[in-house]
């Protein structure tokens, strides 16, 4: 397997200014640049820059990934617009981080496993969850949720078997970006449905003081601080007037042990009901054959008579069919009388009488 890396960039709250696109060109002629957003692949070489750097100079959002299965996630957030003990809730030596900065709060993920390896789409992954970062900036962790639960299974088994964590509402219905990033962090299907079992319902809007209830000063503050198209400034209005602050969440600790062992059972139901369902389309579909039956034996013996290799492929399906169907009829006899016949008349087929054998009509 060839190396490949590949390093995106996303700016949320501004575009790029022309000196910040210009750094982005100038760090590699494989740059791909637009107003918004940067990114790099690699083969045989490396990124020339330091991936943290670079989200500080004018980015919200960093994603590196490589196909022998490291991945790292960083995201920037605002200075006063995040509770950073609540963030530091999640967090798990050399997994998930959170660091601050003169303006920012940085949450560093990164995973590693070179043991691994994963498939990597080359276009698009970092813009599928960049919705995530709105989500930290309203106090919804359900991404740090994912990411700790990815992490806590990094752990040894002794860690796994203790680690808990009270569970953000709204795991009932994942928005796109939350089921991007539990794809990122590979977390099977069947753990998140376990996790949403113990996940309230995600509140009503936040509950907002009326913009009357704001000084006359602090009204003209706000519209100033509009007309100097400040970013991030809905959030940061909104966080002012919200009344309710507490986030929504399971009322006791879960521990991964627990949701794992819920996983294996949904998992064995999941796949127990799409095999009854295919069962019941299997049986059907033999059910609509009980008029043809004549039809069919007919049909295996002209593709036979062509004498070549597509042909007798389909005659075998035919069989293989024929064969389920005589089963279900209680018609077993029958069918090894007529496939005798079939092999006696054409004993000298060694290629026909092969694809019996390996269809397990013999």
């Amino acid at each position: 397997m060839s190396e490949f890396q590949l390093y995106q960039f996303q700016a949320i709250d501004a575009p790029l200014t022309h000196q910040q696109k210009q750094y982005m060109h100038d760090l590699s002629s494989r740059a791909q640049v637009s107003a918004y957003s940067a990114q790099y692949q690699y083969h045989y070489s490396d990124f020339p820059e330091d991936i943290n750097t670079v989200l500080l100079y004018g980015f919200d959002l960093a994603l590196y990934q490589a196909n022998w299965g490291a991945v790292q996630l960083l995201i920037r957030l605002p200075t006063g617009l995040v509770d950073v003990d609540k963030l530091r809730v999640f967090c798990i030596t050399d997994l998930i981080s959170v660091y601050e900065e003169p303006d920012s709060i940085v949450l560093d993920i990164s995973f590693d496993d070179e043991e691994g390896g994963r498939w990597i789409e080359a276009q698009g992954e970092l813009a599928e969850i960049a919705g995530i970062r709105a989500m930290l900036l309203n106090g919804d962790y359900r991404p740090l949720y994912l990411a700790w639960l990815k992490a806590v299974q990094w752990q040894n088994e002794s860690d796994v078997a203790v680690a808990s964590m009270i569970i953000p509402a709204g795991f009932n219905s994942l928005e796109p970006s939350l089921q991007a990033l539990a794809g990122l962090f590979e977390l099977e299907r069947d753990l998140i449905t376990a996790v949403a079992k113990y996940s309230p319902e995600l509140s009503d809007a936040p509950k907002l003081m009326a913009l009357g209830s704001l000084s006359a000063q602090e009204c003209t503050d706000w519209l100033q601080r509009l007309l100097d198209a400040e970013p991030l400034l809905v959030e940061k209005l909104t966080q002012r007037l919200t009344l309710n602050t507490d986030e929504v969440a399971s009322s006791d600790l879960v521990t991964v042990s627990t949701l794992l062992k819920q996983a294996e059972q949904i998992k064995s139901q999941r796949l127990a009901a799409i095999a009854e369902a295919k069962q019941q389309e299997r049986l059907a579909y033999l059910t609509s054959l009980i008029p043809k039956q004549t039809q069919l034996w007919q049909t295996v013996l002209e593709l036979i008579e062509q004498k070549q290799a597509k042909p007798y492929d389909q005659a075998i399906m035919i069989l293989v069919d024929l064969s389920e169907l005589a089963q279900m009829q209680h018609h077993s006899a029958e069918f090894k009388v007529k496939t005798n016949e079939l092999l006696a008349r054409y004993s000298n087929r060694s290629a026909l009488k092969s694809r019996f054998k390996s269809a397990q009509l013999l």
